[in-house]
């Protein structure tokens, strides 16, 4: 069994400039600790985080290694989660193939390729997952390579709002 956590990013800031280049807002920051600090305080470890490359994500995925103590080597940026529908998500799993020993995987992503990709795969019926939401998964595999025949059950889902992650 593997888990896979997705994790839209915090808030970020409107900007009239490059979408790629949006910042975290105080309050993104905020909520990305408390949410990280939600993963530590209901046991979740995370062996390695696949981040899009954009700097909203960048940042969320720096607040939650800092926090659950994920090395910089244990972190890879793909330019192809940027935006990523649900089979640019499933083909950036398919990466793992090589890496059997990974248990938790941590995507970290925008909407609304997040969303659809935990409905697409678990038949949830999520509207929106919210910025720093987080959608946890069960994968009934051995090894990441049988990700995409392998059945998937969503375990849980919370949100900076949830009285939960107070």
């Amino acid at each position: 069994m593997k888990t896979l956590i997705i994790i839209r990013h915090a808030k970020a800031e409107q900007s009239f400039g490059k979408d790629i280049e949006r910042k975290l807002t105080g309050r993104g920051h905020r909520n990305a600790e408390k949410m990280a600090e939600c993963l530590k305080n209901k046991g979740y470890r995370i062996d390695k985080i696949f981040s899009s490359s954009s700097e909203r994500t960048t940042q969320t995925t720096r607040v939650f290694a800092q926090v659950l103590g994920i090395p910089g080597s244990h972190i890879r940026y793909f330019e192809s989660l940027y935006l990523a529908d649900v089979l640019g998500i499933t083909e950036t799993i398919e990466w793992m193939r090589e890496n059997e020993n990974i248990r938790t995987l941590a995507i970290v992503g925008h909407n609304p390729g997040v969303t659809n990709f935990v409905n697409d795969l678990t038949h949830a019926g999520i509207d929106s997952l919210p910025t720093c939401g987080i959608a946890v998964m069960e994968v009934a595999m051995d090894d990441w390579s049988h990700f995409d025949t392998a059945p998937k059950k969503l375990v849980e889902t919370f949100s900076p709002k949830d009285e939960h992650t107070a």
